[in-house]
């Protein structure tokens, strides 16, 4: 029985029956980037959010604000001091606070 099993064994590591701890093609771990709302404008977007990527809005002003896609794909509220994440989606987006529209932002996920 065991030798039946060890040529079992061999035979399904010489055709590959075995896969690798850490196979190709393996999902990336999602990246988290961080958009700071102060002195009421949005920070600088970043310029390589993937989707899947991880969208963590921070609001470092007095007031609440908004991080709401003129598209409607999302709205995040943000109270003073709040974060909130969100998993990026692909897209280009103009985002803008609802509770003060003429603070406005693109920002592209790949």
């Amino acid at each position: 029985m065991f030798r039946m099993m060890l040529w079992f064994g061999i035979a399904l590591a010489l055709v590959g029956g075995f896969a690798p701890a850490t196979a190709t093609g393996a999902a990336a771990t999602p990246r988290v980037h961080v958009i700071v709302i102060d002195k009421m404008v949005f920070g600088p977007m970043p310029a390589d959010v993937r989707a899947g990527d991880i969208i963590e809005w921070a609001n470092h002003g007095i007031l609440e604000h908004s991080a709401t896609a003129r598209d409607g794909s999302f709205d995040v509220d943000l109270k003073p001091g709040a974060t909130a994440r969100m998993t990026a989606k692909a897209g280009t987006f103009v985002v803008f606070c609802k509770f003060h529209p003429t603070m406005q932002a693109n920002l592209v996920v790949k």
